[in-house]
């Protein structure tokens, strides 16, 4: 399997679910990562609240694009046992939902660490839900990933929750802006690539100008260091998706999908190009090196079996 590309539908508010999937098909995206607000859905025209999921399912079905994370607004950190509860039936619904739409995945946050709270504390029960609903998700086939946002951005802390908890079916949608913006020596995932390694399921990718507020740029023209990020995941085997992040949802002042998207999605490819044709390069010097390495030795082998050849005895 080769990385595959997506996009978030919060970069196309304006368009419906079929529209949303001729778009993607058109652009040479192979995925979408379906933005839900809930029921209602208001401001995301593409919201899988207002459809049947069976319906969603055979829209992208028919398109021949993936959904491929159902990406809601739960958190899992409340104290408060009454916003726990909700939030722990929301997610387990929306595994459910998801099931329905052949959707792989559900994002979920962990998010904030409340004035006075401990950071060690809350881990721990973001952890304990994420244990139960894990195990929801296993029996449905959905995996439960969580993005890293709001208090919770490093990799660190999100590797010690996920190997608390230790289930195949948990995992991330690794959002390295956030993670850089936090911390700027995370740039192309120097840090947290090789801390979360295959506990990367999604890798979203998204530029700024960190410092700047909102200043969002096309990938590579800004300080996360997208082309290493991608370096940094083909080196650990990732083939999962890669997905575009564009936040016109939220940020109607940005470009226009149709001036970010097809350029996006160009620059990654031809990074991935890039970066498999240097590694074939450097397999292809390997092999030489090892061949001529080989022929000096079976020189010198010669030359060492010559000289303890016994000399012949003249007559």
């Amino acid at each position: 399997m080769a990385i595959k590309f997506a996009f978030s539908t919060v970069a196309v508010p304006e368009l419906t679910l079929d529209q949303v999937a001729a778009q993607a098909k058109e652009l040479g995206y192979e995925g979408v990562e379906l933005r839900t607000l809930g029921p209602g859905g208001g401001g995301l025209a593409s919201d899988p609240s207002l459809s049947e999921p069976h319906k969603v399912a055979d829209v992208f079905r028919e398109a021949g694009v993936e959904p491929i994370c159902l990406s809601t607004s739960v958190s899992l950190h409340h104290k408060k046992t009454g916003d726990a509860h909700r939030a722990f039936f929301e997610a387990q619904r929306y595994l459910e939902i998801a099931a329905e739409m052949n959707c792989p995945a559900v994002r979920v946050f962990g998010y904030e660490v409340g004035p006075g709270e401990n950071h060690r504390a809350v881990i721990h029960r973001i952890a304990d839900r994420a244990a139960q609903l894990a195990d929801k998700a296993g029996e449905l086939g959905v995996q439960l990933l969580f993005e890293n946002a709001g208090s919770l951005v490093g990799s660190k802390e999100w590797w010690w929750l996920l190997d608390m908890v230790n289930h195949p079916m948990l995992g991330m949608v690794w959002n390295v802006a956030n993670s850089v913006a936090a911390n700027p020596t995370d740039a192309g995932g120097w840090v947290s690539v090789s801390t979360l390694n295959s506990r990367i399921r999604i890798a979203k990718v998204k530029d700024t100008n960190v410092g700047q507020g909102t200043g969002y740029v096309q990938l590579g023209d800004g300080d996360v260091g997208i082309p290493t990020f991608m370096k940094r995941l083909l080196g650990i085997g990732f083939d999962g998706y890669v997905t575009v992040e564009w936040d016109r949802l939220w940020l109607d002042t940005l470009a226009p999908p149709e001036e970010f998207l097809p350029e996006a999605v160009n620059r990654l490819r031809g990074w991935v190009a890039q970066i498999d044709e240097e590694s074939a390069k450097g397999v292809e010097s390997r092999e030489k090196a090892e061949a001529k390495l080989h022929k000096e030795r079976e020189k010198a082998l010669a030359k060492a079996s010559g000289a303890d050849a016994p000399a012949k005895v003249s007559s």
